[in-house]
């Protein structure tokens, strides 16, 4: 890894990920303060109604209605489609600002010039981006934890089972990433990139919630990455989503290293 490209990586993208972390916990805490006063009427109304209940389903991957407790409720800001903007947004801006960013804007001679190889620069972007999802996959932890302390719910939240959502948040942190990296080694334009790569983000979101909602749907849900991150499960059992985590960080790194590999190898054509 170079030392000065994670430099000029990290002042670039430290702005936005401050902007990122920041709303994270703004949103956890509103939500907590909000959960804690309409938990009641969350539980005995919306969910008595099979169109909110199966739509609640749908965005946390379970039936959020059997055994509700203040700790499942707040699982709901682990897979809030906010979250996602936020974190998808920084994915989709850090991973295309060299490996595409510079063709595109027709700076990349200049920084091939650089004694630098291009498996070095890939990793030194990786590493930014990757470090960078520390701070993002705790961030709701956090800002649930904030919340409870500002605004305390009915029943004190158990802090140990939320814990074992930011893994599994992080292992799709880095099958987002990684796919993301492999779309940016594939193209010269930034803006392509950025929309195929969002474009099959919300083709598994879609898919994910139509699961819930669909038989079809539900025999193909293994395809997309969402459907392995189901914080609400882990956080009821208490358990480890260890398989979950397993196959998503063996698809990023799969797909990782063939962007490396092609990234190394291909013709890049003057802008």
């Amino acid at each position: 890894m170079n030392s000065a490209v994670m430099r000029k990586t990290m002042r670039d993208a430290l702005p936005l990920l401050v902007i990122a972390v920041l709303g994270i916990l703004v949103f956890e805490c509103l939500l907590v303060r909000a959960l804690g006063e309409f938990a009641e009427e969350l539980v005995e109304t919306w969910f008595k109604l099979e169109f909110l209940k199966n739509l609640v389903t749908a965005l946390v991957g379970a039936d959020l209605a059997e055994d509700v407790t203040a700790t499942s409720l707040v699982t709901i800001g682990f897979a809030h489609p906010l979250l996602y903007t936020l974190v998808w947004g920084f994915l989709l801006a850090t991973c295309t600002r060299i490996i595409v960013g510079e063709v595109d804007r027709g700076t990349t001679d200049l920084l091939l010039t650089l004694p630098i190889s291009r498996c070095r620069m890939y990793c030194s972007l990786s590493a930014v981006w990757i470090l960078a999802g520390i701070p993002l996959c705790l961030a709701p932890l956090v800002g649930i934890w904030l919340g409870e302390d500002i605004s305390p719910m009915s029943e004190p939240l158990d802090l140990a089972r939320l814990r074992t959502a930011p893994p599994n948040l992080f292992a799709l942190y880095l099958a987002i990433g990684s796919s993301t990296m492999l779309i940016s080694s594939l193209t010269s334009r930034r803006g392509p990139a950025i929309a195929i790569a969002l474009g099959a983000l919300l083709g598994c979101f879609l898919l994910n919630f139509l699961a819930q909602l669909w038989s079809f749907a539900r025999q193909i849900s293994f395809l997309g990455v969402l459907d392995y991150y189901r914080p609400l499960e882990s956080v009821r059992t208490g358990d480890w989503p260890l398989f979950e985590i397993a196959v998503l960080t063996g698809v990023a790194l799969a797909v990782w290293l063939v962007g490396l590999w092609h990234f190394s190898r291909r013709d890049i054509h003057a802008v």
